[in-house]
């Protein structure tokens, strides 16, 4: 519906486990911010703020990376998750975000057992 670009700083903070227990944390930049219309259950229109990241060769809307096939042997989770934005000024401690993945993965890990 609308673009506009992103303040420099800004990140997207994603989430996915490894094949060694520990969780991977990584950022991508946000480029910039969509105004978007929400898809639910509900008939009415609602629309909501979504950052736009660089995915490889394009750009996505910010977003869980879900595929049931990255469950491999041993329950390790290769999906990727969205664990929320990062401003440049805010959260620059990286435990809040340590705190924020395994609260993530361990619901994840619940949903499907």
């Amino acid at each position: 519906m609308q673009i506009i670009p992103a303040q420099d700083g800004w990140k997207a903070v994603h989430c996915q486990g490894s094949e060694n227990g520990q969780i991977e944390i990584f950022n991508r930049a946000i480029i910039c911010w969509a105004l978007v219309e929400a898809v639910g259950e509900s008939d009415a229109r609602q629309t909501e703020v979504r950052g736009v990241e660089q995915d490889s060769n394009h750009l996505v809307i910010v977003q869980d990376l879900i595929d049931r096939d990255k469950i491999g042997d041993g329950g390790i989770d290769r999906n990727q998750y969205f664990l929320g934005y990062d401003d440049p000024h805010a959260h620059e401690e990286s435990d809040y975000w340590v705190r924020q993945a395994n609260a993530r993965l361990k619901a994840e890990k619940e949903k499907r057992a």
